[in-house]
């Protein structure tokens, strides 16, 4: 059996924790060793451990698997191959092989540098201002030369790799589930772009079904190959400040999009915030950041969208002037200018339809430039 397969058996051992599964391998010196080991050989090892992998020993299916593998369009990587991303190596418990479609960020960089790399990450429910945001963000990011890393979840992780891949850049997703089990199922067209113009990377195989206690442990993964870390919509305890952790642990930098304080999806980030999070209120407080680093290819701010006149005219400008990013309620944008409440939600209508302003279902509006 060439030395590869060992590694595979080692991926399909998922319900083991990486750490647990680290451990054990080292005892026995080495993943071919650990799977040749007998029964007997196992003594000292939690009993429902050792049945979890005799039981992943004898399956039919793991060697049906493996020979699907290797005719599969998922490409299998172990951890001691050099195409594997020596980041993940950084990690006490590195995955020990990982499973890719499309391409990984280092495939693309040339001799002699990289593109920058940022993880947006966010709410699964976040409102429409959030996905927006999200959307906007990665888009001028991409547009800059940043490389966009975000988990495929629906919500601020969808809006982000969409809005990469609209500014014509590249991003990856790292799932908590196989690659051919993509959840949730309305981001399967979404996957479809990302593995001919991005990548798709997960630890577990191919047909593993979407498991919770996956998710968390794949953001590890996320924040490790990234250079920065952007919230842009959370809730004080969430998944995506399991990301933070992990970044702030690597030595990551960490940025938050500030929210109204009485919103339960901007308290994560504006708690970042208060903790030292960088405040981020445009895609250049995140290339400033990243534009002193030598290691980086140069970043282009110059890239990003900036157009303050708009093509408004003079009345549509001071209603402009008024919104924000924040959604605002039509009532309090009505006292905040001194015109007729008819005239007023004409022009908002007026820039919704130029493109720079949009209004959500119960009347709240906010700028998208």
């Amino acid at each position: 059996m060439e030395d590869t397969f060992y590694y595979y058996f080692l991926t399909c051992l998922w319900s083991l924790t990486p750490i647990r599964l680290h451990e054990i391998v080292d005892y026995y010196g080495g993943p071919k060793e650990f799977y040749e080991a007998s029964e007997k050989d196992y003594e000292g090892i939690h009993k429902k451990t050792i049945q979890t992998i005799l039981r992943t020993k004898s399956e039919d299916s793991l060697l049906r698997n493996w020979e699907n593998l290797r005719r599969d369009t998922v490409r299998f990587i172990p951890c001691n191959s050099p195409d594997y991303p020596k980041e993940f190596l950084q990690l006490p418990d590195y995955p020990f092989g990982i499973y890719i479609e499309g391409k990984l960020p280092h495939e693309l960089d040339p001799e002699g540098g990289r593109s920058p790399r940022i993880a947006v990450v966010g709410a699964r429910n976040g409102t429409t201002y959030g996905r927006e945001t999200a959307f906007r963000y990665a888009k001028e990011l991409a547009m800059s030369g940043c490389r966009i890393i975000s988990g495929l979840a629906s919500g601020i992780d969808g809006a982000a790799h969409a809005g990469c891949l609209d500014g014509q850049g590249y991003t990856i997703g790292i799932l908590g589930s196989g690659i051919h089990k993509i959840y949730p199922k309305e981001n399967y067209k979404l996957y479809l772009s990302m593995r001919e113009r991005g990548g798709i990377l997960s630890e577990y195989p191919p047909d593993l079904e979407p498991y919770a206690h996956l998710f968390p442990r794949r953001n590890r993964l996320i924040s490790i190959l990234a250079d920065y870390v952007l919230v842009v919509e959370a809730k004080k305890k969430s998944g995506s400040l399991i990301t933070v952790d992990y970044a702030l642990e690597q030595g990551k930098t960490v940025g938050a999009v500030p929210g109204r304080p009485c919103d339960v999806l901007s308290e994560g980030c504006n708690h970042l915030i208060r903790q030292g999070a960088a405040c981020v209120t445009d895609a250049c407080d995140v290339l400033e950041e990243l534009a002193d680093n030598p290691g980086f290819l140069t970043v282009r701010k110059d890239q990003v969208p900036v157009n303050l006149s708009l093509g408004l005219a003079q009345d549509e400008k001071k209603v402009y002037s008024v919104l924000r990013l924040e959604p605002q309620f039509v009532d309090d944008i009505i006292t905040a200018i001194d015109f007729p409440v008819w005239k007023t939600v004409s022009i908002l209508s007026e820039l919704e339809i130029k493109g720079v302003v949009r209004q959500d279902p119960h009347q709240f509006y906010y700028r998208i430039q």
